[in-house]
């Protein structure tokens, strides 16, 4: 028990420090020149100063550094200017003060480690569902782009001026990805660069597709209006097919979530409503193992429940 009397300790110390860090910075950047921003701004742009060092040795992980990237992308859509090192470092102190809080309400580091586990696992479950929720959004929006680019080119544009006008009749993320490729041709770049550029701007293979055959077009002459036609009807045929996959795996996609989030719900639960709810799988070697095994189990049936998810 003395150890677990220390664990708390740091773990009150650590998080009280990374709050007074965090509060001194949103409240110094409040007092400071206006173009800063506000504070929570401030803070997501410039992150954690003493956590910068922790963040970047966790950016290392390939997954969390994707996570850290998707969520500088829904932050990005909203205003908000961050970099994945400073995001992590904000959210390093984030699951301190989690930590430090299932410390103190269970009175064990269990109950603590358990309540960063599921602040993780909701974290993840509600940046991938909104990352996904963008990208068909995005997928959506394509068919209608090209039938735009499409009417420009029966209406005698230039490729600059299609990608322009598609640019300005689209939203979001799409306008931006084909203000980019615009760009490119004003600043005297070619035809292959622009497209090239809306290929590697978007991970999507659907627009990849288009950039593609619009470039051999472009180089080998013929009709746009037929090429881009040919795309619309693929790509409004794979939209048709992702839209009843969701539908067909939307019971198994739940169940993934519930299975990863619902093993740390119950620990942090039971840790707070009993004490030492998990104290015999630390008094002997027989409860280490089966608290192993249980862990293994659990990863296991995570893994296999995506394997089954993933469509190729």
């Amino acid at each position: 028990m003395e150890g677990y009397g220390q664990v708390l300790i740091a773990a009150v110390a650590s998080g009280f420090a990374c709050a007074t860090l965090g509060a001194w910075q949103v409240l110094g950047s409040r007092h400071g020149s206006p173009a800063g921003g506000s504070g929570p701004a401030r803070l997501l742009r410039n992150g954690v100063a003493p956590l910068q060092g922790a963040a970047a040795l966790v950016l290392r992980s390939r997954k969390a550094q994707s996570l850290a990237r998707d969520s500088q992308a829904l932050l990005q859509d909203r205003g908000l200017f961050s970099t994945p090192q400073s995001l992590a470092s904000v959210a390093l102190a984030a699951l301190a003060l989690v930590f430090t809080l299932g410390c103190a309400l269970s009175r064990s580091w269990v109950g603590g480690v358990a309540a960063a586990c599921l602040a993780v696992a909701l974290a993840k479950a509600w940046v991938g569902q909104r990352i996904d929720a963008r990208t068909d959004a995005l997928r959506e929006s394509i068919p209608e782009a090209l039938r735009s680019m499409g009417a420009c080119f029966q209406s005698g544009f230039s490729l600059m001026q299609t990608l322009g006008a598609v640019a300005g009749e689209t939203k979001g993320s799409l306008s931006e990805l084909f203000s980019q490729a615009a760009h490119v041709l004003q600043a005297g770049g070619t035809s292959a660069d622009a497209l090239k550029r809306l290929r590697r701007s978007s991970d999507l293979p659907e627009l990849a597709f288009v950039s593609v055959a619009l470039d051999v077009q472009h180089q080998t002459g013929g009709s746009m209006r037929r090429c881009l036609e040919s795309a619309i009807c693929m790509v409004e045929g794979e939209l048709e097919l992702r839209r009843s996959l969701r539908v067909q795996t939307a019971q198994a996609r739940l169940s993934a979530r519930v299975v990863g989030v619902m093993p740390f719900a119950l620990i942090a639960v039971f840790s707070v409503l009993g004490d030492g709810f998990l104290d015999p799988f630390f008094e002997s070697v027989a409860g280490m193992v089966l608290l192993v095994v249980a862990l293994s189990m659990q990863a296991a049936g995570v893994l296999m429940v995506r394997s089954l998810l993933k469509v190729r």
